[in-house]
Formats: C-alpha cells, structure tokens, sequence
C-alpha cells in the first residue's frame, strides 16, 4: 500500500524559465506513483508576468493529476509561500514532497524516497542526490552547515554516480527536492514547515536544525531522483539573493549556540572589503554601491529578525545535528574564514562517508 504524498510547488514570475517549469509540472504527472495516492498544490505568490496563467492551463490538460491551485495576492516568499501548501494538504497525507519550480523529478524519483522512509520510521527529512539539469554532474548529495553557519552541498559537481554507496545523515535536506514526514513536522513545529519571518534563504537549513533538535533525523540516500537549475526565482548573484542569504545567516546565527555567534558581525564586514577590492582589480556584475548597501541592510536586518525570534522563544543547539566544526586556533583569521571551512568541510567529506553512515 502506498502512502499518500503531497507535492507543494512554488511560483513567483517563472515567464523568463517557462520550458523547464513545465517540465517540472509535466514531470509530476508523468510520476511512476498510483495516482489517487498523489496530490499536487501549486502555490502563486502573486506572480505578474503571466506565468500564473500559463500553468494553470497547462495543468487543466492534465486530467489524471489530482491538483489544488491556490493564488496568493502578493509575493509571501519561499517560506510562507510553502506553509500556505503544507497547511491545503491533504489531511491523510503522510508525507509532503517539496519540489522546486526549475527541478524536475525522475519518473522514479517519488518512489526511490517513499520506499527508503516507509520502512524507516525514524527519518523525518530525505533527500536523495539531486543533479545539476542537464548534466551528470551532482547539485547536492545532501547538505552540511558549519559553525559559521554557511551552508555546505555534499559532492557538488561531482560526476554521479559518485563515490556514496550509502545513506548517510546531513544536517539538512535540500529543499529543491526534499521529502518530509507529516506527522515529524507538526510536532516540531505545529501546521507549518518553515518560520515565516525568513522569507526566502532561510528554510530547509533552519527547518533541518529544528527538526534534529526535537530528536528527527535528516537523510540523503546516494540514488539520483531530481534535477535542479538552481537560483532561477531570485536571481543568481543578485543584490536580493545576497541580502536574504546574508540576513538569514546573521540571524541564524544570533539565535543559535554557536561558539563563533559574535564575531559573524566581523566576518560580514571582511567580506564586503574584499568583495569592494576585487570589483576595483577584477570587476564584478554588482556594483559597489548596491552591494554595500545589501550587505549593511542584512546586517541591520539580520539583528531585528533574531530579537523578533528570541522574544518567541526560539532557540536552535546547533550541536544536536551533524555540522563541521571549524577550529578554534584558525577562527581569528577572519578574512579566509569561508576558506577555511570550505576546506574543513573538504577534510570532513572521508569522516561523512566514513561515520555518517547510516546503518
């Protein structure tokens, strides 16, 4: 008997990525999965470019879909967005499949990841290798943070099949492609998947977290089941992008026991210098005004949005999930401190697939 999934799928001005989001949408239908098990809720965060009208049309031909489609009047982000989808589920579902609007599933990608947590009940996230579209090459394997809180994609781009033969624990799942157990989330963290407040940027990574802390594992199976664009929504290298994934991080970092918690400040301003000296030696597509003022309104923005979530009560110990630890003697070397956990997490990649492990 197959449990019964729902899909939740994003949309926000996709007119410019059109051929693959209908390649995402013809990609759930052509799913290898009974389709009185399956639902797909399709979620418009106000789009204005007409890409709102081209999906449902394409939808209305696909009869055999079981599909909600809910228009939002305005943008709510990634976050929200999401939420309003978990929330229109399907009461009996069992689990909710996140899929991004430029990731396309394989045919049996749902079931690759349905078989894997059904007959282990202590997953509550699971991923399984998601490549880059178009290529063999590997987008993410399963996702790492550090104790600066940056984000790590276990073998990106590597060729796949890569050198993981097992599953293995991650601190997150990569929500372009990402299954969660229904009933794991509603007790982390009641009828919803993300916290509201980040937006965009700060989700799978957050969501991760909190689920280890309330004892949930998170996963990553070493078979291929999607593939991923990537950074087509928000822009790749754009000025919003950067604020967001910079906001999210100081915050996150404000509302965690990281050891590094009060020097992210420092590394932020680092950052921004060197990004300033190599637009003047080596020029970059930003420019510099734009990009200071991101980087300082982050800044700003990242402090109020910790206050906002502490006054909530929340907390994160970062230290309940699987994270990179960076050393301590090399930490005030602040200007190459990415490089320097980029590298640990280089060092750590034999300890994942050596200790990780899921058994």
């Amino acid at each position: 008997m197959w449990p019964k999934v729902s899909i939740i799928w994003l949309n926000y001005n996709s007119s410019k990525i059109m051929p693959i989001v209908l390649k995402s949408l013809q990609s759930i239908a052509d799913l290898d999965y009974p389709s009185d098990k399956l639902e797909l809720i399709v979620i418009d965060n106000g789009s204005t470019d007409g890409s709102f009208e081209r999906i449902k049309e394409f939808l209305e031909k696909r009869d055999n879909l079981r599909k909600k489609i809910i228009r939002l009047s305005k943008n709510l982000g990634f976050t929200s967005g999401n939420n309003i989808g978990f929330t229109a589920r399907d009461k009996e579902s069992k689990y909710v499949l996140l899929l991004n609007n430029d990731a396309v599933l394989f045919q049996n990608g749902l079931k690759t990841l349905i078989e894997y947590a059904e007959v282990n009940n202590n997953v509550a996230c699971l991923q399984g290798v998601v490549l880059k579209y178009g290529t063999r090459l590997i987008d993410t394997a399963g996702n790492f943070i550090d104790e600066l809180l940056w984000s790590h994609l276990l073998g990106q781009s590597c060729e796949y099949p890569w050198i993981l033969r097992k599953p293995i624990y991650v601190t997150y799942v990569s929500g372009s492609c990402a299954l969660y157990r229904v009933e794991s989330v509603v007790r982390c963290l009641g009828n919803k998947l993300f916290i509201d407040e980040f937006f965009g940027y700060g989700d799978d990574n957050v969501l991760g977290l909190m689920m280890w802390n309330h004892g949930y594992k998170s996963i990553a199976i070493p078979e291929a089941v999607a593939s991923h664009a990537g950074s087509l929504t928000f822009g790749r290298g754009s000025t919003f992008s950067l604020y967001l994934n910079e906001r999210s991080r100081i915050a996150l970092t404000q509302i965690t026991n990281t050891r590094y918690r009060n020097v992210v400040l420092l590394h932020t301003m680092n950052y921004m210098l060197r990004s300033l000296a190599a637009y003047a030696l080596k020029g970059l597509k930003i420019r510099p005004g734009s990009y200071i003022r991101a980087r300082v309104k982050a800044m700003i923005d990242g402090i109020k949005l910790a206050r906002k979530l502490r006054s909530k009560g929340v907390f994160i110990d970062i230290y309940k999930a699987p994270i990179i630890r960076v050393p301590l003697r090399y930490f005030w070397w602040s200007f190459i401190a990415r490089r320097i956990a980029t590298k640990c997490f280089d060092n750590w990649n034999v300890r994942i697939l050596n200790y990780l492990t899921v058994e």
